[in-house]
């Protein structure tokens, strides 16, 4: 007669750890998500509109959703938190952190054109001229509508604006190919100031009213009239690059501060 033994062995606890990956590795694919989202959305906050920007940040957030819904299989659900923060960190960009961006650099605000040499630079989104002067003959105001966007099926009208203009012309007296006007405007019955301080403003190739209520020249462009913004943009540009950092440093707080005392690395 054979007589076997087996040995029964007390069995091992499985390390909790041992089927997640380390913390570092979901610290880097997060912050790897925010910052490419944020760079995506650069170019945009830079030089495309507030209106079309705000379509540009729903169409690449999407795929990020997708993206990591597929990295909770192996990272877990704290990695969607890190898609919540990218769409912070992407909203910053287009309102505040892409438009003091361009501003400061020089890719979207050209200073001191004379206004003979205003057509070569209509791609700019801010304009300040020199060596111009205010025809005060070709000046005035009207009342109308706000236009927030057209439609193909009509218009979208905001509220009633007051609009006071005045057309720019060369202080040499020469002859510019598109007609410039500087612009300023406010609601109601309010007043505005086109003061002969400043020298510029926002550029807009379009009117933002209706142009039958006007009486300027077809063709021409508008300088929303106000003074230089190198101290609002610094200040928008400090602030906004704080939000990011914040941003980046909410996230690694998320990934290690509720887990202390579990494998990191």
């Amino acid at each position: 007669m054979f007589t076997s033994f087996v040995e029964n062995r007390q069995p091992r606890r499985p390390n909790p750890n041992s089927g997640s990956p380390p913390l570092i590795f979901l610290f880097w694919i997060g912050l790897l998500l925010i910052f490419v989202f944020t760079i995506i959305l650069l170019p945009f906050g830079i030089y495309w509109s507030l209106s079309n920007s705000i379509w540009i940040l729903l169409i690449f957030f999407l795929p990020l959703v997708f993206l990591g819904i597929h990295f909770t299989k192996a990272y877990g659900y704290r990695i969607l938190f890190a898609v919540f923060l990218s769409l912070l960190a992407g909203g910053n960009v287009l309102l505040f952190l892409g438009d003091a961006i361009g501003y400061k650099t020089g890719l979207t605000a050209k200073f001191d054109v004379t206004p003979e040499m205003v057509h070569s630079s209509l791609g700019y989104r801010y304009l300040y001229l020199k060596e111009f002067v205010f025809d005060e003959k070709e000046s005035g105001s009207f009342r109308s509508p706000l236009l927030v966007r057209r439609r193909s099926g009509g218009a979208v009208y905001g509220p009633v604006i007051t609009f006071q203009f005045k057309r720019i012309r060369s202080i040499l007296g020469n002859a510019t190919k598109v007609p410039l006007y500087a612009i300023c405007y406010s609601k109601d019955s309010g007043t505005c100031q086109i003061s002969s301080l400043w020298s510029g403003g926002v550029l807009l190739r379009e009117s933002i009213w209706e142009k039958e209520t006007s009486r300027m020249e077809e063709g021409a462009v508008f300088l929303i009239w106000k003074d230089r913004l190198d101290s609002e943009m610094e200040t928008k540009g400090i602030f906004s690059f704080l939000f990011f950092l914040t941003v980046c440093l909410t996230w690694a707080i998320v990934v290690y501060f509720p887990t202390k005392g579990q494998n990191r690395f």
